[in-house]
């Protein structure tokens, strides 16, 4: 998918469906390895965007792995200075003091697997399995139906949370 905001839906759905997941991590790493794609599109202006692979490493799991395990280093290390955003609204996003290490880069990784999951289906340079450049789902179902599939994840979970936010005012 071109850039984040399409991996957002499928984000917010199932990191509110599933209650053990830390929702900042899952989201964080549901949009964090368009950053790969979006600074090749960035620095390489020269090129056609179509024409020019712009998924590597990160778009596997072993990327995954890292980008998450950085995002777990960094929800770890600031939970002190989070902890004063965790009013209203905000208390579902947040991740608490007690919420440990391990916790925090579950919740990355599904993110960033997830994310990986919708892009495997419709670009050619995602390899899922790096350094294998196997990707066994490619084209397993077409570019409009995976865009379709995140709207229409990305609807239920803006009812989701705004059912939970709801469910918390009372």
């Amino acid at each position: 998918m071109p850039l984040t905001p399409f991996h957002l839906g499928p984000g917010l759905f199932f990191g509110l469906i599933f209650k053990k997941l830390s929702l900042l991590p899952f989201l964080l790493g549901s949009v964090i390895l368009d950053i790969e794609p979006l600074s090749v599109i960035i620095y390489n202006r020269n090129y056609s965007y179509y024409s020019y692979p712009h998924h590597g490493i990160l778009h596997s799991l072993f990327g995954a792995f890292l980008a998450s395990l950085l995002i777990a280093i960094i929800l770890n290390n600031f939970k002190n200075f989070f902890t004063k955003f965790k009013i209203g609204l905000f208390s579902k996003f947040i991740p608490s003091k007690e919420e440990g290490f391990l916790g925090l880069f579950f919740s990355a990784f599904l993110g960033c697997t997830l994310h990986l999951f919708f892009d495997s289906f419709m670009h050619y340079d995602v390899f899922p399995f790096w350094p294998s450049r196997f990707n066994p789902f490619l084209g397993l179902i077409s570019n409009s139906q995976n865009y379709f599939l995140c709207i229409i994840l990305g609807i239920l979970g803006i009812v989701l949370l705004i059912f939970k936010i709801s469910k918390m005012r009372k």
